[in-house]
């Protein structure tokens, strides 16, 4: 009876612990998107396929070059859901979203969160950052600036 009773405490905290270490969930705040008029909560992002939130700025060099670095290999990260935020100003948003013509992609979302929740969140990061999260909208890594397009391709197909 004490080895059953003891199997089964052991098994109720290896259980907690592996649910601990799957990471946080997704946090949920709005995003106003390039028409200024609609807006999405995080929330409401379904599960099922991974998440890439990239906090951006316009006219960061380095985020440029991760937007470059992502859509040349989007046939690869086609089964990621990005999530390009900034705080920026919306007439430069929409600017970079021209210039990289990211309404084309179906798993491209820009926009912006003027309440600044993400730059919270991130505790004062800095651009580029990428938050990756697996299919159940938990945190599996986060990437604070330019990071090579092979290590983020290598992460996300991790969590396919």
């Amino acid at each position: 009876m004490k080895t059953i009773t003891l199997s089964i405490i052991i098994c109720l905290l290896l259980a907690c612990k592996s649910y601990k270490d799957r990471g946080e969930v997704l946090p949920g705040f709005d995003v106003l998107l390039p028409d200024s008029v609609t807006r999405i909560n995080t929330s409401e992002i379904k599960t099922g396929a991974p998440i890439a939130l990239l906090y951006f700025s316009p006219d960061c060099e380095h985020c440029q070059n991760e937007t470059e670095a992502i859509l040349q290999h989007i046939d690869r990260l086609r089964d990621v859901r990005f999530y390009f935020i900034t705080n920026d100003p919306f007439d430069r948003l929409k600017i970079f979203g021209q210039h990289y013509r990211l309404d084309k992609y179906s798993n491209i979302l820009l926009g912006r969160d003027e309440q600044f929740f993400l730059l919270r969140y991130l505790k004062g990061g800095f651009p580029p950052c990428l938050v990756l999260y697996d299919k159940d909208k938990r945190k599996s890594k986060t990437f604070q600036g330019e990071t090579p397009i092979d290590t983020i391709i290598s992460s996300i197909h991790q969590l396919l």
